[in-house]
């Protein structure tokens, strides 16, 4: 009988274990929101005065953006590196993580209701 309630124990142990790291992912949404992506990952190689240009948000239109992601992207940031990460952006960031910062540039673009720059 003992047995039983240790492994029942064990079994809630992990199932909480599991539902408090799924609640930290999503708790107020998702944890890797668009604004801290593009600041990790975009800001760096495109600040003010940057050989590769000054882009935020605020730089294009939505449909400027929609179009940048869905036609040109991938070929421009094929061959870059994140240096902190030793690794190709294109393969250190994820399918979803690229569309969560595609949808920040989208709905705070220049014409958009809510414009903003990534520092904001």
């Amino acid at each position: 009988m003992k047995i039983a309630k240790l492994i029942i124990s064990i079994i809630w142990i992990f199932l909480g274990s599991i539902l408090i790291t799924t609640q930290g992912v999503s708790a107020g949404g998702d944890k890797e929101n668009g604004k801290d992506l593009y600041k990790q990952n975009c800001r760096l190689c495109h600040e003010k005065d940057s050989p590769n240009g000054e882009f935020t948000p605020m730089s294009l239109t939505q449909d400027q953006w929609k179009a940048f992601f869905k036609n040109k992207f991938e070929a421009k940031h094929k061959d870059v590196i994140l240096e902190r990460e030793k690794k190709k952006l294109l393969e250190f960031l994820t399918t979803k993580q690229i569309e969560i910062i595609q949808k920040y540039c989208v709905d705070h673009a220049a014409d958009s209701e809510q414009p903003q720059t990534c520092s904001e």
